[in-house]
């Protein structure tokens, strides 16, 4: 689906018909849409549904064209767009958004050649067999569960009370990890399980406060690790510490928090931790904060 590059809200005005692009600015501006993230040097974003699904949209300048991809199935003609990419791309354009000329959309970046075969596999599935298999699946693992129910539109943003159930159920994993006489296999334990939680928090709508639980989680991790580096065990808190940091730069990416802001935060928790933070490596966040301000923090 394509326009020309020419980046403007009149050039995409000009690309759609009139009744879609007023029904476009209606969706931009619902509150429905989520953050805008950086993928593949294009603009990524969900769109929530009133009642129904989500929609994940993607737009960006591919060959140089303007280019567009969204799960929700309207768009019969190569050359149209529908009106989840359009809001899309005007929240993008509002917000000066900066794009790549080399785009890569998610069609193109499955470069693992299992999950390509795999999803090969799927497409040739009767529909009904593959919803089967879906459920079934969903039916044992909460995080598929979640992301099929949010994805379905019945699982909204997390409520304050979920997020305060969220906190708790960190601080006890890490209670119960330390009470008494404990191994460091106990630790590592409760990192992973703390981990499995905030994944399931992470494949709903989070907002702010799905980010502070986040931040609180690896603060009470640093506290967790502690002891483990001092005893010269790297990979287990590394490895977990590498999957909680990957759901904070998730949901900062959904959110798109100012870069100062970010960068303030994250100081914050680094320099709180005795001896490491998982949060700590600038690179990770390169695309929120920008080169300079992952040089900033790496030069502190």
């Amino acid at each position: 689906m394509r326009v020309a590059v020419r980046l403007d809200t009149d050039a995409v005005r000009n690309a759609v018909e009139p009744a879609l692009y007023r029904d476009a600015e209606l969706l931009r501006d619902s509150g429905r849409l989520g953050g805008l993230a950086v993928v593949g040097g294009g603009a990524a974003c969900t769109v929530h549904g009133e009642s129904g699904p989500h929609h994940e949209v993607w737009v960006g300048v591919v060959g140089g064209g303007f280019t567009a991809e969204c799960d929700c199935g309207a768009v019969t003609e190569p050359a149209e767009l529908c009106v989840h990419a359009v809001a899309v791309t005007l929240r993008a354009l509002a917000e000066e958004f900066a794009w790549s000329p080399d785009a890569v959309p998610p069609s193109a970046a499955m470069v693992d050649p299992e999950v390509r075969r795999l999803a090969e596999v799927a497409a040739s599935l009767p529909p009904r067999r593959l919803v089967a298999l879906v459920a079934e699946h969903a039916a044992t693992d909460r995080r598929l569960e979640t992301r099929l129910l949010t994805y379905a539109g019945r699982l909204g943003p997390l409520t304050d009370a979920e997020l305060d159930a969220a906190r708790r159920t960190v601080d006890s994993l890490a209670g119960d990890a330390t009470g008494g006489t404990w191994q460091p296999h106990d630790l590592l334990d409760a990192g992973r399980w703390i981990v499995d939680e905030l994944e399931v928090l992470a494949a709903r709508p989070a907002g702010p406060g799905g980010r502070a639980v986040v931040e609180h989680a690896a603060r009470v991790w640093d506290a967790l690790a502690a002891p483990l580096y001092e005893a010269g065990d790297d990979a287990g808190p590394e490895e977990i510490g590498t999957a909680l940091r990957a759901v904070h730069v998730r949901i900062c990416a959904e959110l798109r928090p100012d870069p100062a802001e970010l960068a303030e935060r994250l100081i914050e928790i680094v320099d709180a931790a005795e001896l490491r933070s998982c949060l700590d490596e600038p690179e990770d966040y390169l695309a929120l904060l920008g080169s300079d301000g992952v040089a900033a923090l790496q030069q502190r």
